[in-house]
């Protein structure tokens, strides 16, 4: 009799249906030489998915319209994955890339679709502060160290073990089923699994050398705070989780980038906490100048109250055709005005409610000007930015 069973060959047509489970993978797809237009990514990346080209396109060239995006994703699949014709990307030959060359691939492609997500937010979405979302660069960072580095890991594993062929603990005789009876079996011991071999010690030296680069960083940019303009405590954060991404991605070539991982986990969560809260102080904030040389640029106030009294300035006039700009959080922003100073004000809230010398508007996304009838070099420019609240102009 034989025992041996049969495989179920699959349903006809089943490969030729979209698998959404291939997403997940798309590292490892390959370009298409033979059904290409520029570079036979689209066909290629239609082919490991089971889907028309034609959708690919489409949704390619979608993207290149929002934000330059699917220029971006083309250009990077274009030169980090190969054609299906060869063995090696245009990176791997480029940089003589051997084992490392699916690291670099993957890094690539993630930094990629995270520049990709922030062209599409908008044109301020590249810089590290202020109104912006580059919030998707840590959660991209997270993302690929915490669900899909684990996960390629696990597969190269499970690629490399061995099928259970049986167990190797019973033999049995030879002579079984010669007279119809059953033979007995022998039972032998379970062979000893090798010792592991002990995995050598790793080294501090990019350890050393990323706290280094993030030392020297972290100075130019307080030597930028102080002398430039007044940054975000959240920059400083970025920076360093820059240093350390840059630190990871040698680390893929060197070894020894373990110890970074967990520093840059605890980065992504702080600067994922600091987007939380405006910047500025919290609290209570009344500046009230008494020359115009006091009057500062910008004031910045976080949550709380914000008053600034222009009203004590003893020499008013010097305040003629100057530009005050005022970036608040939450809460509550007063502007004190004198009556005889010829002032325009523009002002903007998310949400809330703005009073410019009585005129009222409230809900979301509102925005208020109000103009003299000649502006001249004698008005003073008051530009007032709130995320949550209210904002008042009134004069005395």
């Amino acid at each position: 009799m034989n025992d041996t069973q049969q495989a179920t060959p699959p349903p006809p047509g089943a490969d030729d249906e979209f698998d959404p489970h291939r997403l997940r993978t798309m590292t490892d797809m390959q370009r298409s030489s033979d059904d290409r237009i520029v570079a036979g990514v689209c066909a290629g990346a239609a082919r490991y998915l089971n889907v028309d080209p034609v959708v690919v396109r489409v949704v390619v060239a979608v993207l290149a319209v929002a934000g330059f995006a699917g220029v971006i994703l083309y250009v990077a699949a274009w030169l980090l994955l190969p054609a299906d014709a060869a063995d090696r990307s245009i990176v791997a030959d480029w940089f003589k890339l051997d084992r490392n060359e699916p690291q670099v691939r993957v890094a690539g492609l993630v930094g990629a679709l995270i520049l990709a997500a922030l062209s599409i937010v908008g044109d301020s979405s590249w810089a590290w502060w202020g109104d912006t979302a580059w919030w998707l660069v840590p959660v991209g960072f997270g993302f690929y160290f915490a669900w899909l580095r684990p996960r390629r890991r696990r597969d190269a594993a499970a690629a490399t073990a061995t099928p259970d062929v049986g167990d190797p603990t019973v033999v049995h005789s030879a002579a079984a089923g010669t007279a119809g009876d059953s033979a007995p079996t022998m039972p032998l011991a379970r062979p000893a699994a090798p010792p592991r071999a002990k995995r050598p010690p790793r080294s501090p030296a990019l350890l050393a050398l990323t706290a280094s680069v993030a030392a020297i960083g972290l100075a130019a940019t307080w030597i930028y705070d102080e002398t430039q303009r007044d940054l975000h405590w959240t920059a400083y954060i970025a920076v360093a989780l820059g240093v350390v991404a840059l630190g990871l991605l040698v680390g893929t070539f060197v070894g020894d980038g373990g110890p970074l991982i967990g520093i840059g986990l605890l980065l992504v969560v702080t600067l994922a906490i600091g987007s939380v809260f405006p910047s500025g102080q919290i609290g209570s904030q009344k500046p009230a100048p008494t020359v115009a040389a006091d009057v500062q640029r910008t004031y910045r106030h976080g949550i709380g109250e914000l008053e600034l009294d222009l009203t004590r300035v003893s020499d008013p006039q010097r305040l003629q055709g100057r530009t005050i700009t005022i970036d608040a959080g939450i809460g509550q922003t007063t502007v004190i005005v004198p009556d005889e100073l010829k002032v325009a004000v523009d002002a903007d809230v998310r949400a809330g409610q703005i009073d410019l010398f009585g005129r009222l508007e409230d809900g979301t996304d509102v925005s208020l000007a109000d103009v003299p009838d000649e502006p001249d070099g004698t008005t003073l420019s008051i530009d007032i930015h709130q995320k949550l609240g209210q904002i008042e102009v009134i004069t005395r």
